[in-house]
This record gives structure tokens, C-alpha cells and sequence, in this order.
């Protein structure tokens, strides 16, 4: 009798310490799988994401620089304001702010053929305005779903 009494505690015991791991590994269970969905979209979002630098040119008397970029990937690149421009020399490093209707030391952009969003093929206009020599420069574009593309040209 108290064997059947002792093992029908354990028993008891054993079903309510189940219950409790049960309870507490399911919820952390369901965080992680959508935690892990969300890095995955954001991942599947980066991948779908590529864009080239066209062309770029600069303007020695007009302190003026002028890449066209466009939109490779799927994904639309959105704010395009929220982009990052470094422009670099053999000797120099320059991170670039956006700022509307720019006249010194930022960049602005346009979007090309009347396009209100940059979409697929479309392509955007970005005009730096900051001091500019002769000599050997490279651009570096960074969209904000973190595509980037680079280009050398010389003014």
C-alpha cells in the first residue's frame, strides 16, 4: 500500500513537472519561430535587392557630382533619402547627408523618366554637391535594405 502510494506521488509529480516545462517551452518555442521568420523576410528582402551604378561623372568649376543608379533587384528601394553616399579619394573619405533641395556639401536626388518610387528598372539621379578636383574618386552607394554598388571615375 504505500508503494502504490509513494509511486502514485511520483506519478503526480512527474505529470505536473511535464505540464510545467510544456508551459514554459512552447511559448519560448513560438518567439524563436518568429523571430526567425522575421529575419528571414528581412533576408529574402536583401537578396532581392541589387542595384548598379550606371554612370558617374563630375563637374571641377561646379562643384558637382552626378551618378545615375538603378534598381536590378525585384524589391522597391524605399526612402530613397535614407541611402548612404560615401564619396572617396586616394586621400580622403567623405560621408555625404541627404538634404532636399541641396546647395552644399550633401547630395540630393531625382527620380529618371517621371517614376514616383524606385521600382525595378527605374532609375534615380543622385547630384552631389561638394567640392570637387581633378583627380581619382569613387563613389559608394548604400540603399536602406543594405544593397550597395561602388563605381571609380575621374574628374
Amino acid at each position: 500500500m504505500e508503494k502504490s502510494i509513494t509511486t502514485a506521488l511520483l506519478l503526480i509529480a512527474s505529470v505536473i513537472a511535464a505540464l510545467a516545462l510544456t508551459n514554459a517551452v512552447i511559448p519560448a518555442m513560438g518567439k524563436s519561430a518568429s523571430a526567425l521568420a522575421t529575419a528571414n523576410s528581412q533576408t529574402a528582402d536583401r537578396i532581392k535587392t541589387d542595384i548598379e551604378i550606371i554612370h558617374a561623372t563630375g563637374d571641377d568649376p561646379g562643384d558637382v557630382i552626378t551618378v545615375w543608379v538603378k534598381n536590378v533587384g525585384s524589391k522597391v528601394i524605399k526612402p530613397v533619402d535614407s541611402s548612404h553616399i560615401i564619396l572617396t579619394t586616394p586621400t580622403t573619405v567623405l560621408s555625404l547627408p541627404y538634404v532636399s533641395g541641396c546647395s552644399s556639401g550633401c547630395w540630393d536626388y531625382s527620380l529618371e523618366g517621371g517614376a514616383s518610387e524606385w521600382t525595378q528598372s527605374v532609375t534615380v539621379k543622385f547630384t552631389l554637391k561638394t567640392s570637387v578636383t581633378t583627380g581619382l574618386y569613387t563613389v559608394i552607394l548604400s540603399s536602406p535594405n543594405a544593397a550597395s554598388a561602388s563605381k571609380d571615375f575621374s574628374v
